[in-house]
């Protein structure tokens, strides 16, 4: 996470997402959406190969969405809903700590 003069804390989105099971196309529509939606908001989105599975999404290392606790994929709107929560929940503590 950066801190950005006009914007205040910058937070971060990473996508982890499994190559073997083919989750490449989901993770790059979802960080679609996010860029969409967030814009300059993020100081960054990230997609993160991995196995086993895996689909997490994460706001600044906190984890936001999960397959594995889930058992299915995010609605688009539903990921979008819960980083928005988390970067509102965000700012407004690290506001008050400053």
């Amino acid at each position: 996470m950066r801190r950005c003069p006009s914007l205040g804390i910058v937070p971060e989105v990473v996508i982890h997402y499994c190559v073997p099971c083919r989750y490449q196309f989901k993770a790059i529509q979802d960080a679609d959406a996010i860029l969409k939606e967030f814009g300059e908001e993020l100081s960054g989105l990230r997609l993160v190969p991995g196995a086993h599975g895996v689909y997490d999404v994460e706001v600044d290392g906190t984890l936001v969405f999960s397959l594995d606790k889930a058992m299915r994929f995010p609605e688009t709107p539903e990921l979008i809903r819960k980083i928005r929560a988390k970067i509102g929940a965000t700012t407004k503590a690290r506001r008050r700590k400053a």
